[in-house]
């Protein structure tokens, strides 16, 4: 990059943070030989502390690449056959669906094409082990054909952590650190929560509402093949260097050229947020491959609670870029224009007005353009007032099961009911109709949903459980009262 186009994006990236109150970030960009270290702000807001390229940060999503590549180590060695159904090699694994629980293989999983939608409530659970989590699969109602649709699932690259345990005997951690990070020296990348904070240099996650939030930083160890990862600028660039050169860690190969080449190839169509001027072409293993007029261009997002991350790079170029960010900002517009000015640089394109195009006109400061779609209300659209509930209170209360879910609790606090979803206590339950009760802040992925959930009674005329529509692409999942 010439020095004209280095200082372009450092306004652009100033601007944008601006534009967004983004607290601090740090990227690393490629090119060819050269990898130039960027880093804004702060890691720490009310500390005054930088954030630069040793500070520690949530990659989120970006960690599915990650397990899909030592996945593909692991079938190098010959541990495991990404292509063999799952059964064969793990007594009692199975889904919902007899036909898939048959043929189901690991590339299923890492390409999210089981039939089976996000359940995102079904896998933020640090009481089980990834390989208990195995066996709620089976009580996940899919919601289309096997194969048939690509349906973007956090619960089956859990699942593919667990069958990886399961097969090797050693944990899903450990194997990342085996097989990627001690090989590619990436010496400040951590899977679990517990080991990143142990780092001073941690950057304290945030998100705007209404002036900028402090978060409390979102444990989900258990799931963590899906996006626990958390890494610096530093190390990822390491990371998508290995990416850049095919798959070799120095002159060391790390995958075979047919698995790298099998991981960053459209397995199934999928369509995604994407840069203007871009197209999806599909999602591979743990990548999502776009075109960008005419250029190939391999990438992933990642997101969970007060952190952004973004991953790209164009195959035979020499060249892309990673980012991170301390902000919550799902579908990040921030990355989309800081991805727009990379790539019109690396194409040799003239680079458009990137700020213009991922802000509003006659505004310069609009952080709560991010959160637009992060809530979401499935209330039905008309009531029956009038009615009350069948029974008292303190009837409802009480501690819930679904298989594929684990449980869920209802408690009476002063006088109303309030349900503890693992991942957020203390959601208000108010009274709608009859004995359906209006539940906000419900956490799906990073998103947060306002749902209906509705008690139902057993013949003998006592609470026997409730129905809570987690998404709308699958039917309400029943709970029943077990305590």
């Amino acid at each position: 990059m010439t020095t004209d186009e280095l200082n372009g994006l450092k306004r652009l990236i100033e601007r944008m943070m601006g534009y967004y109150s983004i607290p601090g970030c740090a990227m690393a960009v490629i090119d060819g030989d050269d990898t130039y270290y960027l880093h804004f702000g702060l890691r720490d807001v009310e500390a005054g502390a930088a954030f630069d390229g040793n500070t520690v940060s949530g990659i989120g999503s970006c960690s599915k690449s990650m397990t899909a590549a030592a996945a593909l180590r692991l079938a190098d060695k010959g541990v495991l056959d990404i292509d063999a159904p799952i059964a064969s090699y793990v007594p009692g694994f199975a889904l919902w669906d007899e036909h898939a629980s048959a043929m189901v293989t690991l590339r299923d999983l890492l390409c999210h094409r089981t039939g089976v939608a996000g359940h995102d409530g079904a896998w933020p659970d640090n009481s089980i082990s990834r390989t208990d989590f195995l066996r709620r699969l089976k009580y996940l109602e899919p919601n289309a054909p096997f194969r048939t649709v690509a349906q973007y699932s956090n619960t089956m690259y859990a699942a593919a952590g667990g069958v990886m345990e399961a097969v090797t005997g050693r944990k899903w951690e450990d194997i990342l650190r085996e097989e990627i990070f001690e090989p590619l020296g990436m010496t400040h990348t951590y899977c679990l929560m517990g080991d990143a904070e142990k780092e001073t240099d941690l950057a304290v996650p945030y998100r705007w509402q209404e002036g900028l939030r402090r978060m409390a930083r979102w444990n989900i160890d258990m799931a963590g093949p899906c996006g626990s990862v958390m890494s610096t600028a530093w190390d990822m660039a390491k990371w998508l260097a290995f990416h850049i050169r095919g798959g070799m860690a120095g002159d060391r190969t790390l995958l075979t050229p047919s698995r790298f080449l099998d991981m960053h190839t459209p397995q199934i169509l999928m369509d995604y947020p994407h840069v203007r001027g871009g197209r999806s072409l599909g999602y591979g293993l743990g990548w999502r491959v776009m075109e960008y007029h005419g250029h190939i261009v391999q990438q992933h997002t990642g997101k969970i609670e007060g952190y952004s991350a973004f991953q790209f790079y164009l195959p035979g170029s020499g060249k892309g870029a990673v980012y991170l960010q301390n902000l919550h900002a799902p579908d990040n517009p921030f990355i989309f224009a800081v991805q727009g000015y990379l790539l019109d640089a690396f194409t040799g394109r003239p680079v458009d007005d990137w700020y213009a195009v991922y802000t509003e006109k006659k505004r310069d400061h609009a952080p709560e353009d991010m959160y637009h779609h992060l809530e979401h209300d499935y209330m039905p659209a008309e009531t029956i007032p009038g009615t009350t509930p069948s029974h008292p209170a303190a009837d409802y209360a009480g501690v819930y099961e679904n298989p594929g879910y684990g449980l869920f609790r209802v408690r009476e606090e002063a006088g109303r009911l309030v349900l503890d979803e693992r991942a957020v206590a203390g959601l208000p339950l108010t009274h709608v109709h009859y004995d359906t009760f209006r539940v906000e802040g419900i956490k799906e992925d990073t998103d947060l949903y306002t749902l209906p959930l509705t008690f139902f009674s057993e013949a003998d005329g006592k609470i026997g459980g409730f129905t809570l529509m987690l998404e709308p692409k699958v039917a309400p999942v029943r709970f029943r009262k077990v305590q």
